[in-house]
């Protein structure tokens, strides 16, 4: 889980445009949440993919786990 952790700073560092977005979630409720980065994330594919990639380690962990990984937008 660190290593995602870390691979995500390094991912928003490096792509300040979605950093920037990922900051204006700040002050939104869940929902407001949760709708705003579905959007985002549909209206920027290569974004989604590369987060995902970033993710799929602990969709693997909790995989071996039996527990559920949430959707992106839900976490």
């Amino acid at each position: 889980m660190t290593g995602v952790m870390a691979s995500t700073t390094a991912y928003l560092y490096t792509h300040p445009p979605v950093n920037a977005f990922f900051t204006t979630l700040g002050d939104l409720d869940r929902e407001q949440k949760r709708i705003a980065l579905a959007e985002f994330l549909d209206a920027n594919p290569q974004v989604k993919a590369e987060l995902q990639a970033i993710r799929q380690p602990t969709a693997d962990f909790r995989d071996r786990c039996g527990v559920q990984v949430p959707d992106m937008a839900d976490s």
